[in-house]
């Protein structure tokens, strides 16, 4: 059901996957000038290690076959590698460059999701429409805070999956070639979902509740534990699908793909939220969504912290 009423909340409100669109847009553009500094040294490093990775067996067709997903991926990691050994032959060339890819950018993307999450707020429990530009500047001192924190508080999850992505290309047998579409698939989507387990209440707690940030991730957290199973599972299946859409469409279907997912993955943090708070909220225009109540969902145990 969580994923049933994300997906039928995001279709009603899909003027915010455009809004949300044009401001990923924007980020990237402020993103890509910050880099522009050391715009030489980033181009060639590009160049060599584009033709000495072999990256254009990534865009071989037929990506669903084992030895192509295989080829591609260990080109892709192979490039990365030679990337950052190029640019790190100048320090500071390669400190600024993990400072601006790793902590300004994500957390200009986080800023946008707490402006999502907000204007989901106003919709699901008013059915009110608000403005992107009106909440971003609303919300900013909030999910600017949130932004810095969560930046740092996902590093050993994002490390976990690029190691497991990375740990998929050393394996060298023909036999796993077989193998590897099941596992390019599998494996980073139960990462993710892991991850998005752990992460999925904390901007909704902060954007329901108007708590700080550290008070809201316990709050979040609480939430994500009424209805962990289910909110690991949803996690995964959305993962899961973008994967797979994404190798039977090919490469460049992650153009069409990713900005819905983005605000998929928002809308499905308020709805789990708003279910696990006992909440109601509308699902659209003519229909309101009456969840359990919180001493119907939480165990005997807990039943003190109700009052």
């Amino acid at each position: 059901m969580m994923f049933k009423n994300s997906v039928r909340l995001l279709c009603v409100n899909f003027d915010k996957v455009w809004k949300l669109l044009v401001y990923h847009i924007l980020s990237i553009g402020v993103f890509i000038a910050l880099l522009a500094v050391f715009y030489n040294q980033y181009i060639d490093a590009v160049n060599m290690a584009y033709n000495q990775s072999n990256l254009t067996a990534f865009l071989e067709t037929g990506t669903l076959y084992g030895s192509s997903i295989a080829g591609g991926l260990t080109a892709v990691a192979d490039f990365v590698i030679l990337f950052f050994k190029e640019i790190f032959t100048n320090v500071g060339i390669g400190i600024y460059f993990c400072i601006i890819t790793f902590i300004v950018f994500p957390i200009l993307l986080n800023i946008g999701k707490i402006v999502t999450c907000e204007m989901m707020y106003g919709y699901m429990s008013s059915c009110q429409k608000q403005s992107f530009t009106g909440t971003y500047l609303k919300t900013l001192k909030t999910s600017l805070s949130y932004s810095i924190v969560k930046v740092f508080y996902a590093i050993p999850f994002n490390f976990l999956i690029v190691l497991s992505m990375w740990g998929l290309t050393r394996v060298n047998n023909p036999i796993f070639d077989y193998i590897m579409p099941f596992a390019f698939v599998i494996v980073p989507s139960l990462f993710m979902a892991f991850k998005e387990t752990f992460n999925s209440g904390w901007a909704p707690a902060m954007v329901v509740y108007n708590q700080n940030v550290f008070k809201s991730f316990m709050t979040g957290m609480r939430a994500v534990l009424r209805r962990g199973a289910r909110v690991f599972s949803t996690a995964f299946i959305i993962f899961l699908l973008a994967i797979v859409l994404s190798m039977v469409l090919g490469l460049y279907s992650i153009i069409i793909i990713l900005p819905i997912i983005s605000p998929l993955i928002h809308v499905f943090e308020m709805v789990m939220f708003f279910s696990s708070q006992g909440m109601r909220f509308y699902v659209d225009n003519d229909v309101i969504l009456t969840p359990k109540k919180l001493e119907e969902v939480d165990k005997i145990d807990d039943a003190k912290f109700i009052l």
